[in-house]
């Protein structure tokens, strides 16, 4: 399962790395039903249940409230915290880009907000301990996004050891320039829905 404060990004590596897959295969897919969002009603639990197994399913609820399975150990979690000074640059743009939220105070603002837990999704505060608590659980791997950006071979061989797929030396040299790859198609994409914070 795949929890995340403010990326989609992370789900795509992480599909490059445990399907090895090619950069250029997620730019033809519907991402979202190969990670489908466990909250949300569409694709929905159907398409869920129809994935094969290691299934691979994002989530933004907090450490509370998912599954037992996830708790007891029987699945995989992997969550991604990110600085908050860059994710709340990030989540104000969000915000104010919904139809259904269309934010329209100033950042400083919203920055209070943010701070004072006064946001529709709760505390990120919270979200971030809550799965902290749990970082040295052999079912957890907690990563932070701008190790992403920083040091992404590293993160890459965290990623194929916690995922439990294999890869010879020049595999793996060749996943990590695939994810490369992927990042750079992303953040250089002229019309990004958000901005990178």
């Amino acid at each position: 399962c795949l929890v995340h404060a403010g990326t989609g990004l992370l789900q795509e590596v992480v599909y490059l790395v445990s399907q090895g897959a090619d950069p250029d295969e997620i730019g033809l897919m519907n991402i979202d039903e190969q990670l489908p969002v466990l909250e949300y009603p569409q694709p929905g639990l159907d398409i869920i249940k129809e994935l094969t197994s290691p299934r691979l399913i994002k989530s933004h609820l907090p450490y509370r409230f998912l599954p037992s399975d996830l708790h007891n150990g029987n699945s995989k979690v992997i969550y991604m915290a990110r600085n908050p000074k860059d994710l709340v640059v990030s989540y104000y743009q969000f915000h104010r880009s919904l139809r259904t939220m269309s934010y329209r105070g100033t950042f400083q603002e919203f920055c209070r907000r943010f701070m004072n837990d006064k946001l529709g999704y709760g505390s990120w505060f919270e979200h971030v301990q809550e799965f902290w608590e749990h970082h040295m659980d052999a079912n957890v791997l907690f990563l932070k996004y701008e190790d992403m950006h920083k040091d992404l071979a590293t993160m890459v061989e965290q990623l194929v050891r916690f995922l439990g797929v294999s890869y010879d030396k020049a595999q793996l040299e060749t996943m990590v320039e695939h994810c490369h790859q992927l990042i750079d198609q992303c953040c250089n994409a002229e019309a990004l829905p958000v901005g990178r914070g």
